[in-house]
């Protein structure tokens, strides 16, 4: 088990090393503390993105949402999101531009398992 979290570690850094992974903690938090954490890549021309609901433990569990843009765009990076809380929850929507738009999903369901 050692030897397999150790090739799993090794695996993931190569991989946001590859592909230029950037991680951005957004604000505000929603209720609770919970905290939304996004992951952006960008392979040759196509952006990806992954949202991931953290809560008070300080782990996510699984993807609240993913996106792919065109021309490696990153939207959160430029900004170009918006992040809403409600009494339950929050909701991300994320937005390309006219030369590089949202082509897969762009919004995510925010649930830190209230």
């Amino acid at each position: 088990m050692i030897v397999a979290a150790v090739l799993g570690t090794a695996w993931g850094g190569v991989d946001d090393l590859i592909s230029g992974a950037e991680y951005h903690v957004l604000r505000p938090t929603g209720p609770g503390g919970c905290t939304v954490v996004v992951r952006e890549t960008s392979f040759f021309v196509i952006g990806n993105g992954e949202a991931y609901a953290v809560g008070r433990t300080g782990v996510a569990v699984g993807t609240s949402g993913s996106w792919a843009v065109d021309d490696g765009y990153r939207p959160v990076a430029a900004g170009t999101y918006e992040l809403s809380w409600e009494r339950d929850g929050g909701f991300l929507r994320v937005s390309g531009t006219e030369t590089d738009p949202v082509v897969r999903g762009g919004w995510a369901d925010i649930d830190c398992g209230w």
